[in-house]
């Protein structure tokens, strides 16, 4: 139980420390913009001082002036627009025989016709034996990691799937995802033939989309990504002490320690205009086939309080494809819009994919009475089945 009164006093102190953050942020964000001039300003030249300085930190590679700012295309009409969730039932360590279960989406929306809406999911469950099948790599344990990244597989795998069934002849279509296309989370699993294999097959299916012509893209609501600050790090000499340009004329401080790129971005963009396109420098990346690693660009989605700062990421074919980057930005806003901020396709994939905690439960208690009827007996341990009959 938690009690409320103890914490008022915690509560005083933290909102003077975000009085103190809001003053401090004010003058981050200047010296943000008068950095980001200079880099505009020079931006093939600090392009090539970051491929020398080949900094530590992820800097966001310039695809064109990092200041460029895009208005809003008209969204073409009619057009498909598809999209895929997944969630899962990680393995437990108190049930017993491990198993994971994956539950993926399929919506489809025909905007501008009469069409129906696809909406559906499909539920599948995994086990030990049959993931060591899948894997030339030995699977030593089924941890949260593999079983995120075999959700992804599937979602990519369901949204080319959706889009090639919902596709119709001549007319324009998205494919959206739900958070990033970079494999941050496979590296470091301290399984490297396991983490190998994991971003070919994802890399795969990119392939896969690429070659069926599809303008895809991944959508990031409230994005933590400091690559575009760590650019503007490196124009103002924090990365490197020897500046690539003259960036005398800007304030040495404050440091821009805690600013996002999003913080960045909210004052540059008007609401509906989008960034440059930038791209990731992830050396994840280089294990990406060529034509399939990810760019990014930064969206100023229209809402309350001024809306907020949504990252897209596309894969190299979509940001090399004005018609691509048009469809996708006027898509994304239109979906926005529909969704109250966030995009309505995604929002409904979500709602399709997820397996909530009473569905959990019904799960494990099928499951369950399978197997005693099996004559394998019970799945859960003491303790799970103590924590599901509280006793006071």
């Amino acid at each position: 139980m938690l009690d409320l009164r103890q914490l008022r006093d915690q509560l005083d102190t933290f909102t003077e420390f975000q009085t103190d953050r809001t003053s401090r942020r004010t003058a981050q964000r200047d010296r943000c913009e008068a950095l980001l001039r200079v880099g505009h300003e020079n931006w093939k030249a600090v392009r090539e001082a970051v491929a020398t300085a080949q900094p530590r930190r992820l800097v966001a590679q310039m695809r064109e002036p990092p200041a460029a700012v895009h208005a809003p295309p008209e969204r073409p009409s009619p057009i498909t627009v598809v999209a895929t969730d997944g969630s899962q039932i990680y393995p437990a360590r108190h049930v017993e025989p491990p198993f994971f279960l994956l539950n993926v989406s399929q919506v489809a929306f025909q905007y501008g016709t009469t069409e129906d809406a696809r909406l559906d999911a499909v539920p599948r469950l995994h086990f030990r034996e049959e993931v060591d099948d899948r894997f030339d790599a030995r699977v030593e344990t089924i941890t949260t990691e593999l079983v995120s990244a075999l959700r992804d597989e599937l979602e990519l795998e369901h949204l080319l799937d959706a889009a090639v069934s919902a596709q119709v002849q001549d007319r324009p279509l998205v494919a959206l995802a739900d958070g990033t296309l970079i494999r941050w989370m496979v590296r470091g699993m301290d399984h490297e033939a396991l983490e190998d294999e994991l971003i070919a097959r994802y890399t795969e299916h990119l392939e896969d989309i690429r070659d069926a012509g599809l303008a895809l893209a991944s959508y990031v609501s409230m994005p933590a990504s400091t690559e575009v600050v760590n650019l503007l790090r490196f124009v103002g000499g924090d990365l490197d002490p020897d500046p690539p340009v003259d960036a005398s004329e800007v304030a040495p401080e404050p440091k821009l320690d805690g600013v996002l790129d999003r913080h960045v971005l909210d004052a540059v963009l008007a609401p509906g205009e989008r960034s440059a396109v930038f791209g990731s420098a992830s050396h994840i990346q280089g294990e990406y086939p060529a034509g399939t690693d990810i760019s990014f660009f930064y969206v100023k989605v229209p809402g309350p309080a001024g809306g907020e700062i949504g990252r897209v990421e596309v894969p190299r074919w979509v940001a090399e494809t004005s018609a691509f980057m048009d469809r996708v930005h006027a898509t994304v806003l239109q979906e926005c819009r529909k969704g109250d901020g966030y995009p309505l396709a995604l929002s409904e994939a979500h709602e399709r994919a997820v397996v909530r905690a009473s569905e959990r439960e019904a799960f494990f208690r099928l499951m369950e009475r399978r197997l005693r009827t099996a004559g394998l007996g019970p799945v859960g341990s003491r303790k799970r089945r103590s924590k599901q009959r509280p006793r006071v």
